[in-house]
């Protein structure tokens, strides 16, 4: 309810027209809530259910493998946000590194997202490995 106490300073909702606009908001809120928890059940989720954490050092064999390349998978991922980023910056000729600072920058942004896929808190590759494991 913190969303309505934040409105409920824009709007006057002891006057009738604050009544039906808080009315509107509640019924919002409720069908968008009703909608997600369809959703998930067209999934076959219960809206509840959370993905177990893995603990990467405990996997052994093919589980490590795949474990492994679900990571390697969202660090793609990641390395194409990091350059639609990166293409966002202004280059000035004049100090503009040529190709070896496209190759270096290139390797870095490898590396960060690496580690942006193994220490982030997304999830997307232990939902993969999830998904993916039940084939093993």
């Amino acid at each position: 309810m913190n969303g309505l106490t934040n409105i409920s300073s824009i709007y006057d909702f002891n006057s009738i027209q604050g009544q039906s606009k808080l009315n509107n908001i509640k019924e919002n809120i409720s069908l968008v809530n009703k909608n997600d928890s369809e959703f998930s059940k067209m999934l076959g989720k219960s809206s509840n259910n959370k993905t177990k954490n893995i603990n990467p050092d405990k996997l052994q064999g093919k589980e490590k493998k795949l474990y492994n390349t679900c990571v390697d998978m969202e660090s793609l991922l990641w390395k194409q946000v990091l350059n639609a980023m990166k293409k966002t910056i202004n280059k000035y000729k004049l100090v503009d590194g040529g190709m070896a600072e496209e190759i270096f920058s290139d390797m870095l942004y490898d590396r960060y997202s690496l580690d942006i896929s193994k220490q982030s808190k997304t999830g997307l590759a232990q939902q993969m490995y999830d998904q993916m494991s039940k084939f093993l």
